[in-house]
């Protein structure tokens, strides 16, 4: 009977330190602590314990040997998770009634564009015409939600490019960032980041940059920590590390918060932090999803100033923000994502010239010394509003100023009127523009809610 409850132990033993790598590096330890420490024996000895009894030279090697076959497993699952090999697309639940004849122009002649290319790798580095980024007909679906988070979108940048991606919250943008990083695996399609799939998570993150939009950096680091592990994980050589992190820090004025720790710093500081940390190495292509939300003026200003910079030393950027201004000033080109899908593409004037409904007015008049409480700009106000043909829209007036949308003139007519009418009217002066971006991105959000 002894023999058959050693036989079960001697199994439950080795049993337990094949299942558990814990258990099994606990007796290596305690193996070459028994080996070592006098009162490591004694211990052994005078509490009994003779499972660590019958470790000996004879079974050691075993234990090891499981610790190494340990290891390597553990490594290659970590590889396979890392890679996304274990990740499932559902692409089986997912029914596709995409019609691509209901894209805008401008995004088919983009989709038919990227889908012809026939190779995404590129060998000259002096071609600036070369796609740096390319998304290939990508499609997010959960299947549990029943929700289609992007809809076959299609779409490259190019080297040196600052490429705006708009959308109101929930249209897409940021799950088409996390496809891009290998955060998520798409139902459909692909993207590629200088001909590397990201599939392949390992190779095309190596030329990434990301600030994502929620804060996740190590709270437990400083800023000075954060640059110099960011500089290393790119393979900046280590006599260039702190030269690079310095001038980093300098750039988005994070001297004062070097040594701060990360959960020290306002919101406003992470947000440059990340910004910072997105564009260290440099990367090929940098991803920033919304990164001067909740910065300064000055800052804001600063840090626009850096992605300027970084487009013209060729560097492709992808910028969503919800300033409309700073798109218009770092962007050469942009697209307007509704549900998933791209409803408008081009070059910040082709989107006004295509979309833009006419063009605003304002104009200032004399100020009349009369008794009458009739304001000036009243009299301006009543002509247009007479100019049927036009279609005046008043915006805003005060006494003497006043703003006007007029949506069906062209510019040669409105200055012709405008001009034969000034001194009737008492005209000071008067600027004419076309509508705005933010006006071109409401008109977008319109259709959403109406549909």
């Amino acid at each position: 009977m002894s023999a058959a409850n050693a036989s079960v132990q001697m199994l439950l033993y080795w049993l337990f330190n094949i299942i558990s790598p814990s258990i099994n590096a606990q007796v290596i330890v305690t193996y070459i602590l028994a080996e070592k420490s006098i009162s490591c024996k004694s211990a052994i000895t005078n509490f009994k314990m003779p499972h660590f009894e019958s470790i000996g030279d004879d079974t050691i090697g075993w234990n090891c040997f499981i610790l190494v076959l340990h290891i390597s497993l553990l490594l290659s699952l970590i590889i396979i998770i890392d890679t996304g090999l274990l990740k499932f697309s559902f692409s089986f639940l997912y029914k596709s009634n995409f019609d691509e004849n209901t894209l805008d122009d401008d995004v088919l002649v983009e989709r038919s564009r990227i889908l012809d290319l026939q190779t995404n790798i590129f060998d000259d580095d002096d071609d600036e015409h070369i796609d740096y980024l390319t998304v290939n007909d990508l499609v997010k679906y959960y299947p549990r939600r029943k929700i289609l988070a992007v809809n076959h979108l299609t779409f490259g940048a190019k080297r040196g490019e600052a490429f705006g991606l708009l959308g109101y919250n929930g249209a897409g943008k940021t799950t088409t960032f996390r496809v891009i990083i290998g955060d998520l695996l798409s139902t459909q399609g692909t993207a590629y980041i200088d001909g590397q799939n990201v599939r392949r998570r390992i190779r095309s993150t190596r030329h990434l940059g990301y600030c994502p939009q929620e804060n996740c950096s190590m709270e437990f680091l400083t800023v000075q920590d954060s640059l110099y592990l960011l500089a290393r994980i790119r393979g900046v050589k280590i006599s260039h590390i702190k030269t690079i992190a310095e001038t980093m820090s300098s750039l988005f004025l994070l001297d004062p918060f070097l040594n701060n720790y990360i959960h020290q710093l306002s919101g406003g500081t992470k947000r440059r932090l990340h910004a910072a940390m997105a564009l260290i190495g440099p990367p090929l292509v940098a991803i920033l999803d919304e990164p001067t939300m909740g910065v300064d003026p000055n800052a804001r200003q600063q840090m626009q100033k850096i992605f300027l910079n970084a487009v013209k030393a060729k560097l492709t950027i992808i910028l969503t923000s919800h300033s409309m201004d700073e798109c218009e000033r770092v962007c050469n080109r942009l697209g307007i994502m509704v549900k998933g899908q791209l409803a408008c593409l081009g070059t910040i004037q082709h989107l006004k010239s295509k979309f833009g409904q006419g063009y605003t007015i304002e104009i200032k008049v004399r100020s009349i010394s009369d008794d009458t409480n009739i304001a000036p700009i009243h009299n301006v106000q009543s002509f247009l509003l007479s100019q049927k043909q036009y279609h005046v829209e008043i915006k805003e007036t005060t006494n003497s100023t006043g703003l006007f949308h007029i949506s069906q003139t062209t510019p040669a007519e409105l200055f012709q009127l405008i001009e034969e009418n000034k001194q009737q009217l008492n005209i000071e002066t008067y600027t004419i523009s076309q509508t705005t971006l933010e006006q071109i991105f409401l008109s977008f959000g319109k259709e959403i809610h109406t549909t």
